[in-house]
């Protein structure tokens, strides 16, 4: 079994544990978090990738830190959520860089909406040349983690999206509401402003 904890984006997360509470409690929650992770896929082992990938780590990493630092989880796990997104906002802003890539990108938006909305339930959505809004009202992200007991896990991922969608470049991203977080609905709005 694959475990997303060392090979994805939140493989830096016991760095950040390891600066707030020492070497040896980082070391206790993220082998605590291992073992949770393991726990979940056990559990569930054909269970979808994105559930494997993103709702599955986030809701071991969030039951462990509140395991070791009962009421701290949250604050931890979002932190970690914002820095994590703040670095893939760079990245994603030297890639869209490049000659053509935000032309290449409206271009094709309907598209790329289509495929990064797969599985969520949206409505009002609208992609026109230089907007494309929509709506989501039910995140299998948030769904699979409130079906787990740990719906507010999934602010972690929330706080990346935040930042990292800030990063493409030609386009102004506005989100001022989330599902996790208790709205009704994430409202991406999202403008061409080249």
């Amino acid at each position: 079994m694959k475990n997303y904890l060392d090979k994805s984006i939140f493989k830096n997360f016991k760095k950040d544990l390891t600066a707030r509470y020492g070497t040896d409690k980082a070391l206790r929650i993220w082998d605590y978090a291992k073992k949770e992770y393991l726990k979940l896929l056990g559990n569930e082992p054909d269970l979808d990738k994105s559930s494997k990938e993103y709702s599955f780590p986030a809701v071991a990493l969030y039951r462990a830190v509140d395991h070791f630092a009962p009421g701290e989880a949250l604050d931890v796990t979002r932190a970690f959520g914002t820095k994590t997104g703040l670095r893939l906002k760079k990245i994603f802003g030297r890639i869209t860089a490049l000659p053509g890539i935000p032309s290449f990108m409206w271009k094709h938006m309907d598209k790329i909406a289509a495929k990064l909305s797969d599985g969520y339930e949206v409505k009002n959505y609208r992609v026109e040349n230089d907007k494309c809004f929509m709506d989501i009202v039910s995140c299998p992200l948030y769904e699979k983690a409130k079906e787990l007991g740990t719906a507010e896990a999934t602010q972690m991922i929330c706080c990346m999206d935040k930042e990292y969608m800030n990063g493409f470049r030609g386009i102004d991203y506005k989100r001022t509401k989330s599902v996790a977080e208790g709205d009704e609905c994430c409202d991406y709005r999202l403008t061409k402003s080249f």
